[in-house]
């Protein structure tokens, strides 16, 4: 007897679902699968009004006691070119998207450091230990990696918009919660709430734009996103530093400002954020027009997604279990989610090292010491700037090396990670002028904003509309480690023991470990995604859909540019080098694979 998948079936995922017909069985009273060929409408049912654009005649057969019957049906899907297709937004509607999205992904970051750098005024007003304050950097971190578990079913099933609209008033309103605070107890619910709700601006932001830009076009807006979330982590301290140390601010009126902020930011939210989930439009598209139109037209309007669909409460339960079983089977998943874990750990260890480092070894204040954290805004602009290069190597490259084409700047920035690791660890002596460490530190941000870049442009390409899933769990990864870091460094502990050169040092080692990953990808993705239960599938799945729009732009003499494949069969070479068939004729949809 054959194993049940422990998976759900792909078109219940993230993105959009396949185009092919498919096969279904339902779970109650009666079973439906697909007819051999496409029975149309009698004579009587083509007289009927047209069909909206995009809608196309099929069949069902639904098998019970009686035997097999068949179901007419319209299958509500994108016309070719349509505006209503996620992918193909008009440009400003995709720019206004990705900017409100990546101010909030801005935000998020900006929150980290804005609360680490007012230790000693809450320590000081609150009455809290060190170790305590250090919890609230942990708990925003754990929130970051526990809430995208419960995320992707959410989304799917009330969409992005309302997602993005829940999370950001959260993230509002429990900063008033953070400046009302009169015990630690409440500062820290509210650090963990407040993760658990930015996460959206930090995981589901990778989603949007997968959602809406084809993988050719995706380098850019990926880089923006990453660049807000480095560059928004250094200038948190660099502003709130000088709100720190006005007595008569301190860490409460940090709080006020980014609640006033972020009160201005939330109705701009609900305005130009639009659904960029392909299920929830086509879904709500068939629903309307079964309203609006219902029988009339020979058969039952209904959108793919809707066949077979699931209780919500079910949803979520594998929703909420995909990630983790991706993080722990699929070695993609897995590799990727170790290198930036290991990373985003050695990032946070470099961080929490600045007060310690320039306040004990260089007598700085703590405005000198926020000043410092320019070195992570300088990093991320130099780190943006170097993705302009990665493109135009992946452009040049895609055609010949396929997704791998997007891991040679990594794999330079995962040697600049170490060196810069090393560059900051060896110069953290009073001896050596306070500026060597801070071009070690500039070095390490510069290569940490491409390395994460790439893990969630490679992630997005590997898993097609398994995208979110896939980043999801790669982000409980980073951001559950990651926050582990924050309590043997905020509390100086390994700082005092090994000194803080040695522990920088140290963690220039972890780094040198880590640069093999994106050489190992390099050469050995093909021959790992060809053993992989699922991103063969999903990668064949989004270049089929890729096709057929491309095809049908054609035959109606369309502009085919939106739909471009850079990459085409170079993702299969090593099946190609084998002699084996094109894994686009080996892999039906993914439906179908999946029943």
């Amino acid at each position: 007897m054959a194993t049940k998948s422990p998976l759900p079936r792909p078109e219940k995922d993230d993105e959009t679902a396949t185009g092919a017909d498919l096969s279904y069985a339902p779970s109650t009273g009666s079973t439906s699968a697909p007819l051999e060929g496409r029975q149309r409408p009698s004579q009587s049912t083509l007289a009927a009004p047209s069909l909206p654009e995009g809608c196309s005649y099929g069949t069902l057969a639904k098998v019970d006691g009686d035997g097999k019957e068949a179901e007419t049906v319209i299958w509500v899907e994108f016309a070719p070119g349509s505006r209503d297709n996620p992918f193909f937004f008009s440009k400003w509607r995709k720019v206004s998207i990705t900017a409100c999205a990546t101010f909030f992904t801005f935000m998020t970051a900006y929150t980290t450091t804005a609360y680490s750098i007012s230790e000693e005024s809450m320590c000081r007003h609150l009455g809290c230990t060190n170790l305590q304050f250090a919890s609230g950097i942990a708990l925003y971190a754990w929130g970051f990696g526990i809430a995208p578990l419960m995320l992707a079913p959410l989304s799917e099933e009330f969409g992005r918009k309302w997602t993005y609209a829940a999370a950001c008033f959260l993230f509002f309103i429990l900063h008033l919660m953070m400046t009302l605070a009169k015990n630690m107890a409440t500062v820290l619910v509210a650090r963990f709430i407040i993760g658990a709700a930015g996460i959206v601006g930090a995981t589901l932001v990778g989603g949007t734009i997968s959602d809406i830009f084809i993988p050719a076009h995706r380098g850019l807006p990926m880089a923006l996103f990453g660049f807000c979330a480095v560059f928004g982590t250094g200038f948190g301290a660099v502003t709130m530093a000088w709100v720190e140390v006005v007595p008569r601010l301190g860490w409460r009126w940090i709080q006020w400002i980014q609640f006033i902020v972020l009160g201005a930011f939330f109705p701009v939210c609900l305005v130009v954020m639009r659904e960029t989930r392909a299920t929830v439009i086509l879904r709500r598209r068939a629903a309307r027009l079964r309203k609006e139109r219902g029988l009339s037209d020979g058969g039952r309007y209904l959108a793919r997604a809707e066949i077979d669909k699931v209780k919500f409460v079910t949803a979520m339960g594998q929703s909420m279990t995909r990630p983790l079983v991706f993080l722990l089977t699929e070695p993609i998943v897995t590799f990727f989610s170790l290198w930036i874990a290991l990373g985003w750990g050695v990032f946070y260890t470099q961080i929490a090292g600045i007060p310690y480092t320039y306040r004990k070894l260089h007598g700085f204040s703590t405005t000198q010491v926020g000043l410092v954290y320019l070195c992570i805004c300088i990093g991320a602009i130099i780190g943006f700037a170097g993705n302009f290069i990665q493109e135009a190597i992946y452009r040049r490259r895609a055609a010949k090396d396929g997704v791998d084409a997007r891991l040679y700047a990594p794999m330079l920035c995962g040697i600049l990670f170490a060196v810069g690791c090393y560059i900051n660890g060896f110069t953290s002596i009073s001896s050596v002028h306070w500026i060597a460490p801070c071009i070690g530190l500039t070095i390490v941000l510069a290569a940490i904003l491409n390395i994460y870049i790439t893990a969630f442009v490679y992630l997005s390409e590997c898993y097609g509309v398994y995208a979110s899933s896939a980043i999801a769990g790669q982000s409980f990864a980073r951001n559950m480690f990651g926050g582990s870091f924050t309590f043997f460094t905020q509390k100086t502990q390994m700082f005092d023991r090994l000194t803080v050169r040695w522990s920088l040092v140290m963690m220039g080692g972890f780094a040198t470990l880590l640069a093999a990953v994106p050489f190992v990808a390099f050469a050995w993705g093909p021959r790992i995604r060809a053993r992989s239960k699922y991103s063969k599938m999903l990668m064949a799945q989004e270049r089929e859909q890729l096709d057929k729009e491309r095809r049908a732009r054609v035959s109606r003499g369309l502009d085919a540019h939106d739909a471009e494949d850079l990459e085409g069969d170079a993702n299969d070479r090593e099946e190609m080098a084998e002699g084996q068939e094109n894994a686009l004729h080996l892999v039906p949809s993914v439906a179908e694979k999946i029943v």
